[in-house]
């Protein structure tokens, strides 16, 4: 469509979108979508969990759970959450499940699920080791042969709290509740033994803080998936009968009147990407977001995570109980900075005085403990690109050491290619959501050569992924483009000083009014839950928030550009990372 029909059609996608977002905006402030996202791999673990820890208070329970799994088994026979294909994991752990509660009802189930479990590549084909080793563990509970041994989770680690805080970061009291469990069922000589009566109060202290800090619900986080690893661990331990007996009320009270347990509220997560979208498409102003401000004033955390070493005034992405999350820490950091009254916030403050607190030694963000192993939970570039983003719009400059040390750290993990990684949402390869976030960031904070370098092969990187149509993928360039990709590839290019008329924003702008529902909202792709790569969710909020925000940051830099002001960056237009020297992209950007 020619550009003057491409502005009108962005400004109407913006108001239907808007509206579309607003409609999702509960009473209480907080934005919520999907009334039911039933999780079959939550409902596995919720399961198995009951079976172990009251099998008879949860008779009903577990029947109707037992049923659920059986009637929503795919035809390939195995399993995934709405609009995810075919999982490994969640299957695997889904077939263990219904051949310990129902071995005889759901024998067909289980020998299809196993099939299909082998089609996909087995154990072999779940990235993650300690989901792999899980898989084992809930086939020897079943009886189900698997592949490899059981390793030991050495109880013992948990006498030394820094180490195990940085290697298991938020799996620790996971980690402590099995490995109680492993150590009452494994013999040890008599030094094994030793140190395992030694670790024994340090594990269930740890489960404890967890516990209490959370007002004693038996909930963990209110997460069905947490609460039932650790509720399983304790009740094959023997150890803290209140705990188990607690969590087991709270898991049954959490089910589904169909049998299903949900996948855990984003309710901080959704506000945030909502929220977002809301002020870049001009309403930061408007009354309705008064509430979601105190929303997301009374989910930050008052009170320090201390089994973790985590300080007060992080956000996570739940409930008011919610465990650490850098990202999130940022991204409402940011957003309440933008509303009325931000400058002056005083959880504004605390949030990044949180994010001051767990800055890696090496200048990234971990997920919540500071100096995490790298890995499932440790140093994102995506996440660092995000905190970098909220520092600077509090008023920090690229001279800050914390963005200094944070871009220097950037500089170091840019792949070959130009391409940066992303923990979350589409994680694990390099991709276009870490790209873009790292561009962003060099774009803003970057002042040397080396910085502008680095900021024009991530943009080049993303110029050479764009599928002709437009859009953006996962940076293979035979998956069909997503909302999500697209959308971060958009901002990402603008704010590195690409003109909204060149081809590749005008393009991918283009391609998300095409996209658009008929009700305002875009389909999402599968984005992770929990670990990576491992089990996914398809979330109408993360789609909606990220193309919403997208265009009307396209509108805005059309409006500035059109009246002769600058932009985000300090670059020319059209020519890319600032002070790169590189040649606009015209044409010639096209995949």
């Amino acid at each position: 469509m020619p550009a003057s029909a491409l502005t009108e059609s962005v400004g109407t996608a913006v108001t239907a979108g808007t509206e579309a977002l607003l409609a999702h905006r509960r009473d209480d402030g907080a934005f919520v979508f999907g009334a039911h996202h039933a999780s079959p791999l939550n409902t596995a673990g919720a399961l198995t969990a009951l079976h172990f820890a009251d099998p008879e208070g949860s008779a009903e329970a577990i029947e109707r759970g037992v049923t659920w799994l059986c009637e929503t088994q795919r035809d390939d026979g195995g399993w995934a959450m709405r609009g995810v294909p075919t999982e490994p994991l969640t299957t695997a752990l889904a077939a263990a499940a219904l051949h310990l509660l129902a071995p005889r009802r759901a024998a067909s189930a289980v020998h299809a699920a196993r099939a299909r479990f082998d089609e996909l590549g087995g154990s072999g084909a779940v990235p993650e080791p300690a989901m792999t080793a899980l898989i084992r563990q809930f086939h020897t509970f079943a009886g189900l042969p698997h592949e490899g041994a059981q390793r030991r989770l050495p109880l013992e680690l948990l006498l030394f709290p820094g180490l195990s805080r940085r290697l298991l970061s938020l799996r620790l009291p996971i980690y402590a509740s099995q490995a109680l469990a492993q150590s009452a069922h494994r013999r040890r000589g008599p030094a094994g033994r030793v140190l395992d009566r030694l670790a024994r109060p340090r594990a269930l202290a740890i489960i404890h803080d967890a516990y209490e800090r959370e007002g004693a619900t038996g909930g963990f986080s209110t997460d069905p998936w947490l609460t039932g690893l650790i509720c399983l661990g304790l009740a094959r331990s023997g150890q803290a009968p209140d705990l188990v007996r607690a969590a087991a009320r709270w898991l049954r009270s959490a089910a589904n009147p169909d049998g299903s347990w949900d996948l855990m509220p984003l309710d901080v997560t959704w506000t945030n990407f909502a929220t977002a979208a809301l002020i870049e498409a001009g309403h930061a102003e408007d009354p309705q977001l008064i509430g979601t401000r105190e929303m997301l004033h009374r989910h930050q955390q008052p009170e320090p995570f201390d089994a973790l070493g985590c300080p007060a005034g992080y956000w996570g992405f739940s409930s008011p109980r919610s465990w650490p999350m850098a990202l999130e820490t940022a991204e409402s950091s940011a957003i309440l900075l933008k509303l009325p009254g931000g400058a002056d916030d005083r959880h504004v403050r605390a949030g990044l005085a949180w994010l001051t607190a767990t800055q890696d030694a090496a200048g990234s963000w971990s997920l919540a403990v500071r100096n995490s192993k790298p890995g499932g939970f440790g140093p994102c570039p995506q996440m660092t690109a995000k905190v970098v983003g909220a520092l600077l719009d509090s008023g920090a400059g690229a001279d800050d050491p914390r963005v200094a040390k944070a871009v220097r750290w950037l500089l170091g993990r840019q792949r070959p290619d130009g391409s940066f990684e992303a923990m979350w949402y589409r994680g694990g390869t390099p991709g276009t959501p870490g790209t873009a976030a790292a561009l962003e960031a060099l774009s803003r904070a970057g002042r040397t050569g080396e910085h502008h370098r680095a900021a024009a092969r991530a943009r080049d990187w993303l110029l050479r992924t764009r599928h002709p149509d437009g859009s953006w993928s996962t940076g293979e360039g035979t998956r069909p483009g997503t909302v999500e990709e697209t959308a971060w590839a958009l901002r990402g290019l603008l704010a590195a000083g690409l003109s909204p008329a060149d081809p590749a924003p005008a393009a991918a702008a283009r391609w998300l009014v095409d996209a658009q529902r008929a009700d305002g909202g875009w389909t999402p792709g599968p984005v992770n839950e929990y670990v990576r790569g491992c089990a996914r969710y398809a979330d109408d909020g993360i789609a909606a928030g990220l193309a919403l925000r997208a265009l009307a940051h396209y509108r805005s830099a059309e409006a500035a550009e059109a009246i002769g002001t600058t932009g985000p960056t300090t670059g020319a237009p059209g020519t890319g990372a600032p002070g790169t020297g590189a040649p606009g992209t015209g044409e010639g950007g096209r995949k």
